[in-house]
């Protein structure tokens, strides 16, 4: 007859595996297991009052066994249950069974340099933790294979979708800025920067010295549609230019949202207004202004 196992331990290490199963093989990755949730609670509670009524049940039968018991087993299934059950699980882990019969070490001579090997028996915790392995493998192995859990590629794919829907709700709450309420920011500059990068310099140049595209540091402009040279900016990001279809209306399209040409807008307009210009520039395209007509 085995020993018995404490309730208390039966119980958690039993609801561990089973919200830790529950948890693997029966959300889906973008479906957190809210403990918080009042299903999962009930779900909870329900579990350890089914544990509890397993192991009140458990106890009968064990109790009816030892009754059945010689004088003789009764002790020594009473002696195997007594002491702190982590003494118990500690022993199990790191010692062999106390009634196994130690063996003789069995020593090998190479011969050859005079050392003698040990063939000692294998530490019981490693053979443990070999076992512990193959289990991991094998829960590993089925939930690649076939849930969400640990596969990679459709754990990217759930995690891009998510945070689209994230960008969506953020652009939402947030509102885009548009032609008449846009002005120079100064502290927009560095952002307008790496953005310009990313989406203008193919064209224009990281400098703004000009490519395909116009030159940006200089006086000439090809397309003079506001007054103000801010607003200018502005709106040939936002409408494209008539002149060159090249030039798309990135904030039409929706290419390019409302605060982030803002940022550009402020990018270009800064290195226009600068004093220091690149050494290599486009050669002028355009009509010069000089001035431009603020209202």
């Amino acid at each position: 007859m085995k020993s018995k196992i404490s309730s208390f331990i039966m119980i958690s290490s039993s609801l561990s595996i089973i919200i830790f199963s529950f948890y693997t093989f029966l959300k889906s990755y973008n479906k957190m297991f809210y403990i918080k949730h009042p299903i999962t609670i009930l779900f909870i509670i329900i579990i350890i009052l089914l544990l509890i009524i397993l192991e009140f049940i458990n106890n009968l039968i064990f109790e009816k066994k030892i009754e059945s018991l010689s004088e003789k087993e009764k002790k020594i299934i009473l002696e195997r249950n007594e002491g702190n059950y982590f003494y118990l699980f500690y022993k199990f882990l790191f010692h062999y069974n106390e009634n196994k019969k130690i063996k003789k070490v069995k020593k090998i001579d190479h011969g050859f340099d005079g050392i003698i090997e040990l063939d000692n028996n294998i530490p019981i915790w490693w053979t443990h933790l070999f076992f512990l392995t193959i289990i991991f493998s094998m829960i590993y192995l089925i939930s690649y294979l076939t849930l969400d859990f640990s596969n990679p590629y459709k754990e990217y794919k759930i995690a891009y979708e998510k945070q689209l829907k994230e960008i969506k709700i953020f652009e939402k709450n947030t509102p885009q800025t548009s032609l008449k309420k846009s002005f120079f920011k100064k502290n927009l500059i560095n952002d307008g920067k790496i953005l310009f990068e990313e989406n203008c310099s193919t064209c224009h140049q990281k400098d703004g010295s000009g490519n395909i595209g116009p030159n940006l540091t200089d006086d000439y402009w090809i397309n003079i549609v506001e007054k103000d040279l801010y607003k200018n900016i502005f709106s040939i990001i936002w409408n494209g230019s008539k002149k060159n279809p090249t030039m798309r209306a990135f904030g039409e399209s929706g290419e390019i949202k409302g605060n982030d040409i803002e940022k550009i807008s402020s990018y270009v307009y800064f290195i226009n207004k600068k004093k220091i210009k690149p050494n290599k520039q486009k050669s002028p395209q355009g009509k010069k202004i000089l001035i431009w007509n603020i209202k």
